[in-house]
């Protein structure tokens, strides 16, 4: 009689789930199946199959054995995230209040997320373009949301994957797969490519040599990395010092150490020229931003993941490149806004940036001419090791700045709205005379923000939002710039029927065109989000102002930081007043950071460079401290703002948005959400109250602000309120942001 063969003991796996639920699932792995912590599987939840990430193995469970399913599939077998990365991820579900399965999610590629190659949806033209651009007019009035999909797949210039689509126009499938059934557009399948990025030549960095500042800097540094220990570097250095220069050779320390390095900047548009100059010194770059297609992001990340690629240059999703034996991150420019996430989970780059240092011990380089007060103040109190560039790198220069008072304007000329001063409009023509380039800075794009009635004085609003509609000429609509609605220029005001209604402010559009009738043999470029809807825009509109074919180049935020073109000899700033009175603490803030960025972008050649800064507040302490080129002043000044009011450096913020159909359900949802942080020490809660834009696509939007005083005060108040999301129901959707970067 032979002994029974025993049954295999079933082991099971943890899973973490893509869904606001902060637990992990329990399933088994059937016969000759095995998974190991980091393996992408797929499950049946709840009669779904959804994708999740195993992130523990164990031979045993508390559960009834029967009552556990089986894994439907490995996927990806030989495609484990690293532990670093499942460490960070569990680092982030408990700092921003996300489950573990949310903050995995954000750390693959979506092509990481799938098994072989891909065919993408995508829709192209049909029908021959003059007569797609006809029915783009045609459409407008009763079939708005089809008029703004086929304009966005023209102005795109080829296949446009349908996600992108969507996206951009935000709409549903409905108004493409109208346009395809009525043979305006078709749906075409297109096979993922894994293609190369090859950064453009032009893009190249020339090695210089370092100034004592610099070469301090580095050897700094160098001294953490040859000991293979964390550390954080605020590296303060005022515009044009050389920081990028500095990343290089500190760079070139860690890949001669065998180690791996990632570099994060804010921008897309920064990147082609990050990238190029990185390139030119390692061969082994991979670019990892959201300008990518799913195709050459995933090329990227496998390139990565199987070490073929040291380092990784990109924006904020780059920080969870795979790279091996990582020895250095660098954050450029660590006080913008961008390395925020909008959407779970909320992270912030920087400081989860901090986070993989610690549990990879890596060099952590933080570098901005204008650190955020918190970073500046861990830098004072020794938390960061400061490193300051106080001098401009080679023949560079600090520009000369002109605060314009636009006051002094004529009346006239005020009540139009002035878009060149007198004095602007002086230093252009000598600049372009002299064949040298021209910047022009303004943070809003359109024509212009605010149509008025000048009767009863009412402006064209939005029907979903509470906010006014801004009048773009090229499109000849107005369009809501938070839910995309646009609608036709009313010419007798709505209210009181008075005929023809006033353009109140100044857009990108209105500049361009101002630019144009003055200066008409001088050739003029507009670099916004309506310009720059085609993909690769970004990289062939800065390549044709680096080789001097544009004059003028005009543009929103995307030009004010990080870019060195050395024939910029004339800066201008038409609107320092744009982002003053935002009802946000950090307005001050932004305020100095965007004027002190933008006037960086002049004299960082051999040629002296001049800026102008356009206001009506030429007092305010923000204005007078840029336009002194003094951080410090500004600093100091903004700290005894935010002391008395409680705002961080001094307290450490969570806010609390509920979005409903009714006010007083959100307002409701929101004093139950905010019940529990009643009693907590050194806690203060604001509201609820409407939030800034109070009503967004027919939803009426309030929110909570909760002040946490002391660390403690801040474990406490996100153990109190950590599952506010699970209080959302059907009709009310709730959101928690923790250190949020904006209040709007």
């Amino acid at each position: 009689m032979t002994d029974a063969v025993p049954e295999p003991r079933a082991t099971y796996v943890q899973v973490a789930l893509n869904l606001p639920l902060r637990r992990e699932f329990t399933y088994a792995l059937p016969a000759g199946v095995t998974a190991a912590p980091g393996n992408r599987v797929r499950v049946n939840f709840h009669g779904r199959a959804l994708g999740g990430v195993v992130v523990a193995v164990g031979g045993d469970t508390d559960l009834p054995p029967a009552k556990v399913k089986r894994i439907e599939g490995v996927l990806d077998g030989e495609t484990v995230l690293p532990p670093s990365l499942l460490e960070l991820s569990r680092h982030m579900a408990a700092t921003y209040g996300c489950s573990l399965g949310e903050a995995l999610d954000a750390t693959l590629p979506s092509v990481a997320k799938r098994r072989g190659q891909r065919r993408i949806p995508h829709v192209e033209l049909r029908a021959p373009h003059d007569l797609a651009a006809q029915a783009v007019i045609e459409l407008e009035d009763k079939h708005q949301q089809q008029s703004r999909v086929l304009r966005t797949v023209l102005e795109f210039g080829g296949p446009m994957p349908i996600l992108d689509l969507r996206r951009r126009t935000q709409t549903s499938d409905s108004p493409w797969q109208t346009l395809v059934k009525n043979g305006v557009l078709r749906k075409v399948m297109i096979a993922e490519q894994l293609e190369e990025l090859v950064p453009a030549i032009e893009e190249r960095a020339v090695r210089h040599e370092l100034n004592e500042h610099q070469q301090r800097a580095v050897d700094k540094v160098g001294e953490s990395i040859a000991a293979r220990q964390h550390r954080t570097f605020l590296l303060h250095g005022v515009t044009g010092s050389g920081k990028t220069e500095v990343y290089l050779r500190i760079l070139e320390e860690v890949r001669a150490a065998g180690r791996s390095g990632i570099v994060l900047v804010p921008e897309i548009s920064l990147t082609p020229q990050t990238v190029g100059r990185f390139a030119s010194r390692f061969p082994d770059v991979a670019v990892l931003h959201s300008g990518l297609t799913d195709a050459e992001r995933g090329r990227q990340w496998q390139r990565l993941l199987q070490g073929k690629a040291k380092i990784a240059v990109g924006a904020r999703s780059a920080l969870f490149a795979p790279v091996q034996n990582l020895g250095l991150i660098v954050v450029d420019e660590e006080h913008e806004t961008s390395f925020k996430q909008d959407s779970t989970p909320r992270y912030h780059a920087r400081e989860m940036a901090i986070i993989r240092g610690q549990i990879e011990n890596a060099v952590v380089v933080l570098g901005s001419a204008t650190p955020t007060l918190e970073s500046i103040g861990k830098a004072r109190r020794g938390i960061y090791e400061l490193l300051t560039l106080p001098e401009r790198a080679g023949a560079g220069r600090l520009p000369k700045i002109v605060v314009q008072d636009l006051r002094a304007e004529p009346k006239e000329t005020r009540r139009a709205g002035v878009v060149l001063s007198r004095t602007l409009l002086v230093m252009m023509q000598e600049r372009l005379q002299a064949r040298d380039q021209v910047l022009l800075f303004l943070n809003r794009r359109g024509y212009s923000p605010v149509l008025l009635c000048p009767g009863c004085g009412e402006a064209v609003k939005c029907e979903s939002c509470s906010v006014s509609m801004t009048w773009h000429v090229r499109r000849g609509r107005l369009v809501c710039h938070w839910c995309c609605r646009e609608k036709r220029r009313p010419e007798i005001c709505p209210t009181c029927q008075h005929a023809g209604m006033h353009e109140l402010g100044v857009g990108t559009e209105r500049l361009e065109q101002a630019v144009k009738a003055q200066f008409p043999e001088a050739i003029v470029a507009r670099m916004d989000a309506d310009t720059m809807a085609e993909r690769g825009a970004h990289e062939r509109v800065l390549a044709s102002f680096r080789k001097k074919h544009i004059d003028v180049l005009i543009g929103t935020q995307m030009i004010a930081k990080g870019l060195d073109f050395p024939d910029v000899t004339l800066v201008g700033v038409v609107s320092a007043d744009t982002g003053l009175f935002v009802p946000d603490y950090r307005a001050a803030e932004r305020t100095f950071q965007l004027l002190h960025q933008v006037a960086g972008r002049a004299g960082r050649g051999e040629k002296a460079g001049t800026v102008v800064i356009q206001t009506y507040c030429p007092d305010n302490y923000a204005v007078e401290a840029a336009a002194k080129n003094d951080y410090d002043s500004f600093v100091q000044q903004e700290l005894v703002f935010r002391k008395v009011t409680g705002y961080p450096p001094f307290a450490r913020l969570l806010r609390v948005l509920a979005e409903a159909r009714t006010e007083k359900e959100a307002q409701d949802l929101l004093r139950a959400a905010v019940q529990p942080l009643q009693g907590i020490a050194d806690v203060e809660v604001l509201g609820p109250a409407p939030a800034v834009v109070a009503k967004v696509k027919d939803h009426w939007r309030w929110h909570v602000l909760v002040k946490c005083f002391v660390p403690d005060a801040f474990t406490a108040a996100m153990g109190a309120i950590g599952t506010v999301e699970d209080l959302a129901t059907r009709s009310c959707r709730v959101t928690l942001d923790v250190d949020p970067s904006s209040l709007m």
